[in-house]
């Protein structure tokens, strides 16, 4: 039996030279790269380069062939891999991830797919996640940022360079909007409705057709991205307004970009359309997930946040925050995007903790 599966580069999966019909599941596999897998976003492309990667490896090491034509040993090499997972560390939500990667790579090369079709490994995956306690919530995960923590942020920082605005902004419109990291790093100028206080968050991991979606931005959130756009715009050197063509000014395209080491001028970018796809001016401009990451980090720290605060804490804390003044699980599935009320409902379930019966009892006799 040949595999089709090894360990690729960072850009692409590689498969192992075989027979015809392993020829042509090399076809099906470099056509979804060349005609999809390319225009994804980046941190998914890594995430999916990653996993597969991981199983490859696995197989290697254990001396397991890979995926085939043959459903009984791509549910048995599947199998072992789980049973691999469950002894790691890592969280079941990682380990769910890895599987749909893996699913992935099946529909995509058009192999046997035990993961859907396979009842005993489904109830078998299942099973091993509760034994092994997967389903228990990371004791380290990110603490919610809710409004009551976000205004406190705001009260303690008064920005006073370009960087400061900007990293303030970010942290509020993530928090309006229940903005994931890989949704912020691609909102532009031109997405944001200042008469309909809304902006437009066009593809989301939830949003499956594209369409985009439209998430409510307050006001006070809306005049920091205004007062971000001026200081962007103002030239402290000449003391006037950057001139229209300067490629540090800011006027439609990418809203949050890379800001110099004096933290007072935007890098250069070219706002230009389709000029960006593999410019180097425009891989150097715009953020990405450890860029959004450090920015939370930095906040965090200039206002004596003790709490660990990541770039998911705005989100989770927007839906507790919304869940504990009574939002409805349609209002917070609208909020932010859920296609499911799954999450939603969980972060309702936490807001009610605060308003079940020992809470009352607690404030009653002033525990």
């Amino acid at each position: 039996m040949s595999s089709i599966f090894k360990p690729g580069s960072n850009t692409q999966l590689s498969i192992v030279d075989g027979d015809s019909t392993n020829t042509e599941r090399a076809e099906y596999v470099d056509a979804y790269f060349r005609d999809i897998f390319t225009k994804l976003p980046r941190n998914t492309q890594r995430a999916y380069i990653s996993d597969f990667n991981d199983f490859a490896i696995f197989c290697q090491s254990e001396r397991i062939d890979s995926f085939s034509d043959d459903f009984s040993h791509n549910e048995y090499a599947i199998k072992r891999y789980v049973e691999e997972l469950c002894k790691s560390p890592l969280a079941y939500r990682t380990i769910k991830r890895r599987l749909s990667a893996l699913s992935k790579f099946l529909g995509i090369a058009k192999l046997p797919n035990p993961i859907i079709q396979s009842v005993y490994l489904r109830d078998f995956v299942r099973l091993s996640l509760i034994e092994n306690c997967k389903f228990q919530l990371s004791h380290n995960q990110a603490v919610p940022l809710t409004i009551d923590l976000l205004d406190e942020i705001n009260n303690k920082i008064i920005p006073d360079t370009l960087l400061e605005m900007r990293d303030l902004t970010i942290m509020n419109l993530m928090f309006d909007a229940l903005l994931r990291a890989d949704e912020l790093v691609r909102v532009c100028a031109e997405h944001i409705s200042r008469r309909n206080n809304a902006l437009l968050v066009v593809t989301s991991k939830s949003d499956q057709s594209g369409k985009g979606s439209h998430r409510f931005i307050s006001t006070s959130t809306i005049n920091m991205v205004d007062e971000y756009i001026a200081e962007a715009n103002f030239d402290a050197k000449t003391q006037s307004e950057r001139l229209i063509d300067d490629p540090r000014r800011l006027n439609k395209g990418i809203l949050f970009r890379r800001v110099s080491n004096r933290g007072h001028a935007l890098l250069p970018y070219n706002e230009q359309p389709n000029t960006h796809q593999h410019s180097p001016l425009y891989e150097s401009s715009i953020l990405d997930y450890s860029s959004v990451y450090r920015i939370w980090k930095r906040v965090a720290a200039r206002a004596g946040i003790k709490e660990n605060i990541t770039p998911h804490s705005g989100r989770v804390g927007g839906a507790v925050s919304l869940a504990e003044n009574g939002a409805t699980l349609p209002e917070l599935q609208l909020a932010g995007g859920w296609q499911s009320p799954e999450m939603p409902g969980h972060y309702t379930q936490q807001a009610n903790v605060k308003r079940g019966g020992m809470a009352k009892l607690s404030e009653k006799f002033k525990r």
